[in-house]
């Protein structure tokens, strides 16, 4: 079995969400009230590969896990929450 990493895993993740589910993503990603904050020109016009970098870079690898679990299901995308938690180590 090969193994995934926390930031393949969110790649994989997000790069399987439709265009609107990834923008919604992107959105509540800057909408979040709590520490650390995210900026709207963080996320504005940024490739998967983009926002993947952010996540890890804002909160750290294993922080970066239950920030996208909460917002994949936070906007209905419980499916690739289900499929993200499966395929983190």
């Amino acid at each position: 079995m090969v193994h995934t990493t926390i930031k393949q895993a969110l790649r994989n993740t997000l790069q399987d969400l439709s265009r609107e589910d990834f923008l919604e993503l992107c959105h509540q990603l800057k909408d979040r009230r709590e520490e650390p904050r995210v900026r709207y020109r963080d996320v504005e016009n940024k490739s998967v590969l983009q926002i993947t970098d952010l996540l890890v870079s804002t909160f750290t690898e294993r922080g970066a896990l239950p920030v996208a679990l909460g917002i994949l299901k936070q906007i209905n995308c419980n499916q690739e929450a289900e499929t993200l938690c499966e395929d983190t180590p």
